[in-house]
């Protein structure tokens, strides 16, 4: 019990991009922690109450970490010059991937997923409630209205904004195809940086890569393709065909779970 009190913490939504890339960052640095998945409303006063202010919460005795960005800038400053995410030479580059597939393709995905999904309670009880507690699930399951309106209100969606969304989405995978059309491994570089792992997160829900999540071997927080409608399982298909969606896919597999034992 004494060494659990001094394993770091991290205060999560299941589903949320940059709980995903706060995982990835912790792993890619070797960091240990206990993940405490919560479940919308809950997640929204826990977090608050523990002194968050975004989807993911790191805790490690006085430190508090309360975006992923001061969790990734945290532990590169701590890192080897050949493990910093955010190389010095590639900063400037890295800061307009940043804003391009963080948060400009992370927003885009985030209200096109919300909007197609959210309306169908029986694909998304699961992702809302992945890991959470008990009595969380249940409400999830039973009052799953409530977290509904609650994001469809607060992220303000709708089918026009999915739409256009998903018109962004579509130019940020051109926009990787196109980067990589050189046949470069990664986008910036000859290793992976911090773009990549952005690029790869936010748009995970638009290619299903296995792994998300944090799960390595079991599914995770995004539904599985056959839980997509038709129309949704068309437009993934075809972005599973891009040089971008590809690049995704191959990040998961090759980069995603690296150093932790095969089996």
């Amino acid at each position: 019990m004494a060494n659990e009190k001094r394993i770091p913490k991290v205060i999560s939504f299941s589903p949320s991009a940059d709980c995903e890339l706060g995982r990835w960052v912790l792993l890619f640095h070797g960091i240990d922690y206990v993940e405490k998945r919560h479940a919308p409303p809950f997640f929204f006063l826990i977090n608050k109450l523990n002194g968050g202010k975004s989807f993911i919460l790191f805790i490690d005795k006085g430190l508090k970490l309360n975006t992923v960005r001061t969790i990734i800038d945290h532990f590169d400053r701590l890192a080897e010059p050949e493990r910093k995410l955010i190389p010095d030479e590639s900063a400037q580059a890295i800061e307009t991937s940043w804003h391009s597939y963080n948060t400009e393709l992370g927003e885009a995905v985030v209200t096109w997923a919300y909007s197609n999904l959210l309306p169908h309670k029986e694909i998304m009880i699961r992702p809302l409630s992945l890991g959470s507690p008990w009595i969380e699930r249940f409400f999830v399951k039973h009052c799953y209205n409530l977290p509904e309106k609650l994001m469809w209100k607060s992220l303000k969606l709708n089918k026009a904004a999915a739409d256009e969304a998903l018109l962004v989405i579509q130019s940020k995978f051109q926009e990787v195809d196109q980067i990589l059309s050189d046949g470069r491994k990664f986008l910036l570089g000859d290793r992976m940086t911090l773009a990549d792992m952005a690029f790869a997160v936010s748009g995970a829900p638009l290619v299903l890569p296995a792994g998300y999540g944090g799960y390595q071997y079991e599914q995770g927080p995004i539904p599985m393709f056959e839980q997509f409608p038709i129309e949704l399982q068309e437009i993934i298909s075809a972005m599973r065909l891009t040089t971008a969606g590809k690049f995704i896919l191959r990040l998961y597999a090759e980069e995603r779970y690296r150093g932790l034992p095969s089996s």
